[in-house]
């Protein structure tokens, strides 16, 4: 990940391309492909999620400690400073799985090149399991963490349609082919708007 607080600073020029922004929930992969978009297009990547723990500790403690109200104000933040950063210097931006739930953050998104991640239960499952750093899906109840996630899902999946400009399946393929999608689709829309 790259720590804005890394970049020098840099006015914005008509020649910094759009920033690719990612969206879609827990465990669609947004960070592993946000690396990999951000590598073939030869600019920084940017995770909010990351940008959370570095500067306020693990997000289970912060869902544990100050309550998940709590947590958005912090997103917010880190999205503000994630997208900030990339227009100065372009980027990719990957998202926290419930970033669409604030409508600050959707307005932040809005119109930007963003990319919902379209995904399943069947393939998300298996990474659900195997994963236990995820507070919504591991807080005490009745529900499954994987009924919770498609509890979750259904809640958020019109969030995620209405902010995003471009919709990506990735329940198919591997990372680097998912990569090439989403990049071929920026590209084709940047030429489309003059850019190179």
């Amino acid at each position: 990940m790259t720590d804005p607080s890394d970049i020098p600073p840099r006015r914005p020029s008509s020649s910094t391309a759009p920033v690719l922004c990612l969206i879609g929930p827990m465990a669609s992969g947004k960070t592993t492909l946000g690396r990999a978009v951000a590598r073939l297009l030869g600019v920084p990547f940017i995770d909010t999620d990351a940008l959370i723990v570095t500067h306020h500790g693990p997000i289970a403690d912060i869902f544990r400690d100050q309550g998940e109200s709590e947590f958005r104000r912090i997103e917010t933040e880190a999205l503000h400073l994630a997208l900030d950063t990339a227009d100065m210097h372009g980027g990719v931006v990957a998202t926290g799985g419930g970033a669409v739930v604030t409508a600050e953050n959707r307005r932040l998104l809005h119109g930007r090149f963003t990319v919902y991640l379209n995904i399943d239960l069947d393939t998300v499952a298996p990474r659900i399991e195997r994963e236990r750093n995820r507070p919504l899906l591991t807080e005490p109840g009745a529900e499954s963490p994987v009924d919770k996630w498609q509890r979750i899902m259904g809640e958020r999946e019109p969030l995620y349609r209405g902010t995003a400009r471009h919709l990506i399946d990735v329940r198919t393929g591997s990372a680097a082919e998912n990569a090439e999608k989403i990049v071929g689709a920026y590209r084709r829309e940047h030429s489309s708007l003059g850019g190179t």
